[in-house]
């Protein structure tokens, strides 16, 4: 499973409405996630990946994207 199939599998999985997840969705304005949901999100997807999003990287991560960049920028595979 690619590192994009698994962050739209934990987010799919968190998300309290049945909204489609892709890489282009936009957390707060597409998915409709608060501030509440972003951190749980993120927190899912510390945990699958084993790594931790350093704070300075968190306000950048507008799309799921974003979070896919960030991942591989990280070095995760």
């Amino acid at each position: 499973m690619t590192i994009k199939e698994r962050v739209i599998k934990v987010i799919s999985k968190n998300m309290e409405n049945q909204t489609e997840v892709k890489p282009e969705s936009r957390l707060v304005d597409d998915l409709e996630v608060d501030s509440f949901g972003r951190i749980m999100l993120l927190n899912a997807v510390e945990d699958e990946f084993n790594i931790t999003i350093k704070d300075e990287d968190i306000d950048g991560l507008v799309t799921v994207n974003d979070i896919i960049e960030k991942l591989e920028k990280y070095g995760v595979a």
